[in-house]
């Protein structure tokens, strides 16, 4: 009796370990799907979905096809799926107000004028209590695009808006140049990049000439 007991329990352990082995074989399966971007490059996604990706996934860029192919389980393909739908988002509109300022600094400050308020805090941080206003002008456009502004004075402001990151709200600003034409030759004067927080204003000196005044910029950007 005992021996057929023995048996008995014996066949059941079998039976047990042969039935948990496919539940393991199905939690370590992994599924491949391949994600065509429409909008954003396909490089610049594999920094947003590094981290998703379990220690078994992996990924691999097309690009000719502007396509992303990921290796993973299926609940890392699920929120990868979800992370590049976000990504990959129709360019943003984007305004931006570029304000151009000669500052320097005064006995006795003048009371600033009126379009130059919201900023003469921060000039007087960098040390400038007189502010004189050389132009402002807005411009609207998208991520991508390029964008130039003619100020007052000659003055030029030329620039690429970047990608809009949803994480920090802030749009890149590449390739911002100051010019100014004189005598018929547009002489660059400044030449930066910066990322731009919505509705911030950021405050810039540019360049002090040989008097005692500089040349600085404000930019505030919105969606």
């Amino acid at each position: 009796m005992k021996r057929v007991l023995l048996i008995v329990l014996a066949v059941l352990f079998t039976t047990g370990v042969a039935l948990a082995d496919p539940a393991a074989d199905g939690a370590k399966a992994l599924s491949v799907r391949t994600f065509q971007l429409k909008y954003k490059t396909a490089d610049r996604a594999t920094a947003v979905i590094k981290s998703l990706l379990s220690a078994d996934g992996s990924m691999s860029i097309q690009p000719k096809a502007n396509s992303l192919v990921v290796t993973d389980h299926p609940d890392n393909i699920k929120a990868v799926s979800a992370a590049i739908n976000d990504f990959d988002a129709a360019p943003r509109n984007v305004r931006l107000n570029v304000r151009l300022v000669s500052a320097g600094h005064a006995e006795v400050a003048p009371r600033p004028v009126e379009e130059l308020k919201d900023i003469a805090r921060s000039f007087a941080m960098m040390g400038y209590n007189s502010l004189e206003s050389l132009g402002s002008a807005n411009v609207e456009s998208h991520e991508g695009e390029n964008g130039s502004i003619t100020l007052a004075d000659g003055y030029r402001a030329d620039f690429k808006f970047g990608e809009y990151d949803a994480a920090s709200d802030s749009v890149e600003l590449t390739d911002f140049r100051i010019s100014k034409l004189q005598n018929d030759q547009l002489t660059e004067i400044y030449k930066t990049t910066l990322n731009l927080k919505i509705g911030q204003t950021v405050v810039l000196a540019v360049k002090r000439p040989k008097g005692q005044r500089a040349l600085s910029v404000a930019f505030v950007a919105r969606h």
